[in-house]
């Protein structure tokens, strides 16, 4: 094998390991032909082994002289925010810039046409890595969800792990998955629908939180879905008998949600809000709609829950002799946490990048600074410890849960010290800031070395691989 040739030794899980790679270099490169390096890992806290310390310089430094030009890039997206589907700005910036860096780019792929794909490649190999793009805004609000940040991790990611495949001629496919319509739109959902991550070995994507950071998170099941109410029209004072009121038909279903909060699980919610109900209020509205969200631990949970929503609708409507129509947008799947994945996270950002350990916080000390005051206010308000104290549950949702039912993922979380969360106007402000830049940087190199390390280590895939197979299996959700 031309380039880098290594054997990797794994014992149990939780011993240490043995891995030596020996960097063949090129005839040209004076005066040695082989240069062995040999090395052993010692466990890190939470078990794990990590890649030797000169890739991970080379992997810090390429990102860190692209810093300038990714900054630019950053800027670009949040300064011109373009919402679900119209994110075309945005599509050809980034687009634009792998050609410009000599990857192979497609636009308009997987059934949308401001998503992209871009592959680069030193020498064929068994194994991919995938990061994940985002570049949507929030309409009025900007990019008060950060993505302007994670499409700049992203890059990042990229720069680090092409660099050192160039240089150790590293074997393998590297991919970025631009992804647009996160907010609302389920684009990742629409993608993988289209075959996206079907050729990719792991799925990394990183998203700014205000004031945590933290590797082990899962997000919400969530589902999306209009009710559209067509009753009759009559004038409401002197023939109200002669309409069919689809004003009372919503507000009855309205109703009747609120009714049900108080049956369904903690781990549950119904979010609603009214549209349209009429327009005067002498005439019997034929027509009115709403909007709604429900959201569920898993999936399974979620398809539970929409089952007693339905007869809500339907019995509203036939209380009322009104019809009702139901749309349902994109299922949002809960994450899957790959902890093999998320335990290497913590592991090069507490040993490698800069963090402290109370800086990027397993699930039982972020459990307790949820319940401190002051400035885990945030955190506090919007987070929720499950039992298990594997992963700690956001009351929020992302299509990247399509992405891990998938392949292997983990969609880790960076501070940006925000003074609120995320669909904030102080979040948009915080998103544009330098600090905010330095952090997305440093989350893409962690990211960038766990992608090399699925590229050269087969053990470690190995444990990536068994550890999703048996969260699969958990969820019964085995791919054939």
């Amino acid at each position: 094998m031309d380039g880098l040739e290594y054997t990797y030794k794994e014992r149990q899980r939780g011993h240490s390991r043995a891995l030596v790679f020996a960097i063949l270099l090129n005839p040209l490169v004076p005066p040695l032909a082989i240069m062995a390096i040999n090395f052993i890992n010692q466990p890190s806290s939470e078990g794990t082994t990590g890649l030797p310390k000169h890739v991970i310089q080379l992997v810090s430094e390429a990102i860190d002289s692209a810093s300038s030009e990714l900054r630019r890039l950053n800027l670009e997206i949040w300064n011109n925010p373009e919402t679900r589907f119209k994110e075309e700005k945005a599509c050809k910036l980034l687009a634009g810039w792998f050609e410009s860096q000599g990857w192979t780019v497609k636009t308009g792929v997987y059934g949308i046409s401001t998503a992209f794909e871009a592959r680069f490649s030193v020498t064929p190999g068994e194994r991919s890595v995938c990061y994940n793009a985002e570049y949507d805004a929030l309409p009025e609000l900007g990019h008060a969800c950060g993505h302007n940040l994670i499409a700049t991790s992203t890059l990042a990611s990229a720069v680090g792990t092409s660099a050192a495949m160039k240089e150790l001629k590293i074997p393998g496919t590297l991919i970025v998955m631009g992804t647009p319509a996160e907010e609302t739109g389920g684009g990742k959902y629409i993608m993988a629908n289209h075959g996206a991550w079907k050729d990719c070995s792991v799925v990394l994507m990183t998203h700014a939180m205000p004031d945590f950071s933290t590797a082990r998170t899962v997000t919400k099941a969530s589902w999306k879905f209009r009710a559209k109410f067509h009753g009759k029209a009559a004038h409401a004072a002197a023939a109200p008998w002669n309409g069919n009121n689809a004003c009372d038909a919503i507000v009855m279903a309205y109703n009747g949600l609120g009714l049900l909060r108080q049956q369904i699980q903690k781990t549950e919610s119904i979010q609603s809000v009214i549209l349209e109900a009429g327009k005067a209020p002498n005439i019997i509205p034929d027509y009115a709609e709403g909007s709604f969200s429900l959201r569920a631990f898993d999936s399974k949970a979620l398809e539970r829950l929409r089952s007693r929503v339905i007869p809500i609708f339907d019995g509203a409507a036939a209380s009322t002799g009104c019809t009702v129509e139901l749309f349902w947008d994109a299922l949002y799947e809960e994450v899957v946490t790959n902890m093999a994945l998320a335990s290497r996270y913590t592991h090069y950002m507490i040993n490698d990048l800069g963090l402290t350990p109370a800086d990027i916080l397993p699930p039982s000390d972020l459990s307790a600074k949820v319940d401190q005051n002051g400035s885990s206010y945030v955190a506090r308000r919007n987070t929720t410890l499950e039992p298990s104290q594997k992963t700690l549950t956001l009351q929020i949702s992302s299509d990247f849960g399509n992405c891990s039912y998938i392949q292997p993922g983990i969609q880790t979380l960076f501070s940006i010290n925000a003074t609120d969360m995320p669909h904030t106007p102080s979040f948009q402000k915080a998103a544009g800031t330098d600090f905010a830049h330095t952090e997305s940087l440093r989350a893409g190199k962690a990211n960038a070395l766990i992608g090399l390390e699925v590229l050269l280590d087969e053990g470690f895939y190995k444990e990536v691989k068994s550890d999703w197979i048996n969260d699969m299996k958990e969820r019964g959700r085995l791919p054939e």
